[in-house]
This record gives C-alpha cells, sequence and structure tokens, in this order.
C-alpha cells in the first residue's frame, strides 16, 4: 500500500471514531443513569414521568409501564402537595434554579416513603427547558429516627416533669436552669416561676434549709449542688427543708455533675426525694414498737402470775382434799365408843367387880383393845393427813415469797446459778405437773454463774415449762414426760425444755413468737411473744423446733455468759 492509500484509510478509521464516541458517551450516561444508587425521574411541565432509573422503580415499587400512567402530582403524599406544586411552578418559572425540599411519596402498596427531593430543569439546546430531572434520597430511616427521637425527647419531658421526685439542674455557675413540678411543690417555686431560667440560685426560693437534726441552717456553699460543682460527691445527704408557708419536709439529696461528650463542665443535676412520711412513720412505729415492748412485758408478768395462781390453785386443791379427809375422820371416829365405855362404867360404879366379872363386864377388855386399835390407826391417818396439809401450805408460802421477791427485784441484776432459777420455775409448776401425771426429767450440767435480770429469765422459763405441760396433757399417745437440759457453750448458756407433747405443725413454727397468735381455745398468744421480747432484752434468743404434730416441741432459751465482777477487797 501506497502513501496515498494509507492517508485515505486512515481518514476513514479517524471518521469512524468521530462517529462511535457520541454512541459510546450516551451508552455511560444511560449506564449510570440507570444504575445510580438514587432515585432519578425525567419529567414534562405537567409533571408526567417521561423516564425514571431503577432505583426509582425500586423506592416506589413501580414498573416502568406503570409510572407511564403516573405523575408527580398523583405520586406525591396529600399532606405535601401544596407546597410540591408551588415549588415546581417557581422552578418552571425561573424563580429558582432548583427546587430542594423533603415530601413524602406515596408507595405502589400503599405506604408513604420520605425523600429528600432536588429538582431542576433539562435544555434540549434550545431556549425552553425540555423537562425536570429530579433526584430522590430515601430519608426514611432518618425521619422515622428523627420521629423516634422527638418521641423519646417529648416522654422524657414529661417523665421528668411529672416525676415525683425533686429535680433541679445548674449550669456551671450555680444558677439554675431546670426544675421538675416536684421541686416547685417542694420548695415552695410560685407557679409564674416554674418555667427555666427564672431564679438565679441552687435553691430558687425563701424556704430555708436546715441540717437532718433542724437545728443549724446549711450555707448555699454547702448545699448538694454547689459542693458537686466543686467537686464532691453528695449521696443520700439528709436535710429539712421549711418551705414560706411554714410547712416542714424532711428530704434525701444526691448530686452528680454534668459532662458534655467532650468531657467539659455542663452543671449539676440534683435528685431530691420528699421523705418526711417516712419518717414520720418511722417515728410513730418506733413509739408503737415501745408501747408494744411494755405491753408484752406486761403481758408477761401477767402469765407469770396466772401460772403462780394457777399452781397455788392446784396445791389448794390438794389442800382441801387433806382437810375433807381428816374432817370425815373426825366425824366417823371411833371415840365415841369411848364414850359408851364411861357411861356403862359410872352405871356400874357401885357394883364394878361384880360387873367386870359378869358375862356383859367379861367382854369389856376386848372391846377396849379393838377400841384402840382403831383409834391408833385414825391417829396415824390424821397425822399424815395434817402432815401433807402442812406441806402444802409451806408450798403455797414459797411459791408466794418467790414471787414476791422475783417481783421486788424486776429490772435489777444478780449473780446467779442458771440452775436456781430453773428450779424455782419447776417449783412453781410442781403443782400442775403432779396433778396432769406429767414426769419431770433433770438434765443440768455444770454452768458458770451468770449476772442477769432474774425476774426475765424467770418469767421466760414459767411460761416455756408451762407450755409444755400444756402441750404433753393435750396428746393422747405416749408418755407425759418433760426434760429440762442446762449446759454452757463457750460464752453462751442455754436452757431447753423438751416436752412429748402434740408438736407444733411446720407452718406455724415462725409465727409461734408472733404477737397474739396461739393455737390453745382459753390461749391469747401473749405468752411466747413477751418470753422472746424479754429474751432479746438479755442479749440472748429463744428458739422453738419440732419435727411435726405428734413429735414433740422443744424450747431453747440462750443468754450470754457475763462474768460477775470480783469483789472489791478491803
Amino acid at each position: 500500500m501506497n502513501n496515498a492509500d494509507r492517508s485515505i484509510a486512515g481518514q476513514e478509521v479517524e471518521a469512524l471514531l468521530q462517529e462511535s464516541r457520541p454512541r459510546h458517551a450516551e451508552a455511560l450516561f444511560r449506564n449510570a443513569l440507570e444504575d445510580a444508587p438514587v432515585g432519578i425521574a425525567f419529567a414534562d411541565r405537567s409533571g408526567r414521568y417521561r423516564h425514571c432509573n431503577r432505583a426509582f422503580h425500586a423506592m416506589l415499587g413501580f414498573d416502568a409501564e406503570e409510572l407511564k400512567e403516573k405523575s408527580m402530582a398523583s405520586l406525591t403524599h396529600s399532606a405535601d402537595l401544596e407546597s410540591t406544586t408551588a415549588g415546581l411552578e417557581r422552578l418552571w418559572s425561573g424563580e429558582i434554579a432548583h427546587l430542594d425540599v423533603e415530601k413524602r411519596y406515596l408507595r405502589k402498596s400503599g405506604g408513604a416513603l420520605w425523600v429528600h427531593a432536588t429538582t431542576s430543569l433539562v435544555s434540549g439546546g434550545g431556549p425552553d427547558p425540555e423537562c425536570s430531572v429530579e433526584f430522590l434520597l430515601d430519608i426514611s430511616a432518618r425521619k422515622q429516627m428523627a420521629a423516634t427521637l422527638q418521641q423519646n425527647q417529648t416522654l422524657l419531658t414529661t417523665v421528668i416533669a411529672e416525676l415525683p421526685i425533686a429535680l433541679v439542674a445548674c449550669d456551671v455557675r450555680g444558677q439554675l436552669t431546670h426544675h421538675n413540678h416536684a421541686a416547685a411543690e417542694l420548695f415552695g417555686i410560685p407557679v409564674q416561676e416554674s418555667g427555666q431560667g427564672v431564679p438565679r440560685n441552687p435553691y430558687p426560693l425563701a424556704s430555708e434549709v436546715y441540717r437532718a437534726d433542724g437545728s443549724t441552717l446549711v450555707p448555699r456553699a454547702e448545699r448538694p449542688l454547689a459542693r458537686t460543682l466543686l467537686g464532691d460527691k453528695v449521696t443520700d445527704a439528709e436535710f429539712v427543708i421549711i418551705r414560706p408557708d411554714g410547712i416542714r419536709r424532711t428530704v434525701l439529696a444526691s448530686a452528680q455533675r454534668l459532662v458534655g461528650q467532650g468531657g467539659q463542665p455542663l452543671g449539676a443535676l440534683a435528685v431530691i426525694r420528699d421523705i418526711t412520711e417516712r419518717r414520720l412513720a418511722e417515728a410513730e412505729l418506733e413509739r408503737v414498737h415501745k408501747q408494744l415492748l411494755v405491753a408484752s412485758r406486761q403481758a408477761g408478768m401477767a402469765e407469770v402470775a396466772t401460772n403462780v395462781l394457777h399452781n397455788v390453785g392446784n396445791v389448794l386443791n390438794s389442800v382441801n382434799v387433806s382437810a375433807s379427809l381428816v374432817s370425815d375422820r373426825i366425824k366417823k371416829s371411833k371415840c365415841v365408843g369411848l364414850t359408851r365405855v364411861a357411861t356403862l362404867l359410872s352405871g356400874h360404879a357401885s357394883d364394878l367387880t361384880t360387873f367386870l366379872s359378869g358375862s356383859q363386864g367379861r367382854h369389856l377388855p376386848v372391846f377396849l383393845q379393838e377400841l384402840a386399835t382403831d383409834l391408833v390407826a385414825e391417829r396415824d391417818v390424821a397425822g399424815a393427813e395434817l402432815a401433807e396439809l402442812r406441806s402444802n401450805v409451806e408450798h403455797i408460802k414459797e411459791i408466794v415469797a418467790m414471787q414476791q421477791s422475783y417481783a421486788r427485784r424486776s429490772g435489777l441484776t444478780d449473780v446467779v446459778d442458771i440452775r436456781t432459777l430453773v428450779e424455782d420455775s419447776l417449783r412453781m409448776n410442781e403443782g400442775a405437773f403432779s396433778r396432769h401425771g406429767v414426769t419431770l426429767v433433770r438434765d443440768f450440767r455444770e454452768v458458770p454463774p451468770v449476772t442477769i435480770d432474774k425476774h426475765k429469765v424467770l418469767q421466760i422459763l414459767v411460761n416455756v415449762i408451762r407450755n409444755a405441760k400444756y402441750a404433753c396433757d393435750e396428746s393422747s399417745c405416749g408418755e407425759k414426760r418433760v426434760t429440762v437440759r442446762v449446759w454452757a457453750d463457750n460464752d453462751s448458756m442455754s436452757v431447753a425444755v423438751i416436752d412429748t407433747g402434740v408438736g407444733i405443725p411446720p407452718e406455724n413454727l415462725e409465727r409461734i413468737f408472733s404477737h397474739g397468735f396461739t393455737t390453745r381455745k382459753d390461749g391469747h398468744g401473749f405468752g411466747l411473744h413477751s418470753c422472746a421480747l424479754a429474751a432479746k432484752d438479755l442479749g440472748g434468743s429463744l428458739t422453738g423446733e419440732s419435727a411435726g404434730p405428734g413429735q414433740g416441741a422443744t424450747f431453747t432459751l440462750t443468754l450470754p455468759i457475763t462474768q460477775p465482777e470480783p469483789p472489791h477487797g478491803p
């Protein structure tokens, strides 16, 4: 090929290249348009769609044929239609270069899609624009997040405003910036000042703030917000607030510094709880508790007195029986026979020798011998009954004297052997044990002396031992036995009263020491409750155990061992 031919061929290749470049650029444009990650739609002046890319179809759910029947107006949400129409008119009139709005489009499914739409006009080379092009960015997630955030902010604002706990916030200068309704109510802030930023101090009122005891005013520099701004940590600080109207409130305040994302200080927030009602309830509870202690102690002493009278009554029954037996013996005494013999002998005083040697007189010595034997027997029986009578009277005197002794020493401590107190309590119940056929077993080990209030210990032991007797008496099976065991272990001493009585159901074990709880028809529920309180006053405890109904029960009094002080020598 010569040079001329080469020249002609080069020109033809260049012509072909010039012809292919527009087609290539058009292909690139179409591919970029269709594959763009944002929705792109072309529409004429009336708003009818001429072409939409795949992203636009995917956003709204319409295919190309369906969109030919749609327009911007038909797909725009009714709430945004007026503003969209006005914006497009301004765009086509040349008043604005492009339209940039946030609006809602209607999906084919019927839902609304929030989009950020930027619309511009496209010219085909002539003086007038041919169509508009709209670029859509899906902002539904952002809108949903904004709506959720707004809802949360509204909820938070409402909760803070209506929270029953007072909230007070200040800036870095200590000037109040926020407080809720509870704070306004607590501090007596006037309604017109309950907004933001009106007061200019950490506690915006004429209310006085005192320390917890109510005796000393708290300077502003020592109140929670001011202290927190200085770096102190304030948790549950108690104050007394006296409002301008004279109302007195007790509060607990905690405060914390407010810090921005960059660590910069923003101010402080105080949370203040009104605990006035709680403090009043605690005071009332303490008052009632003291009254209950007094009442329980009195009830416990009444229990002891009742038990003393009960045992005295048992002994008096024995006294009455002995007296009746002696009386019956005297009424039926054979001593009447002596009167008959004396009368008979007096009638024969003049011929006594003849009478004694006669048939009637010869029987007289035998009769006198039999009469003497009967009178000796009567004397012995009467002597035994009188001895029993005297013993019972002495027992009554001991019980009464013992109770008088303990009553006189109530509230005082003595150095005693606990076994002596146990014996005294058993002696008070001795008549009841004998009368009801209950066997008593003593298991006393060596124990050191203790310094203790004898009256309280006796109150506990008498009640517990009497309850054991009742439990055995009410039991219908097995031997009626009560074992009293005394021992010491390390720093404590214990007295256990173990019975073989009716036992205690598991559901009652936690209730037996409750005030007013009883399972006996004639019980009033004071005894064990007052005993438990008395044991606590002594620094010890009273516990109850049982394997269940019919299995008996064990009540154990545990007391601390307090060594008596050595006597002071001269």
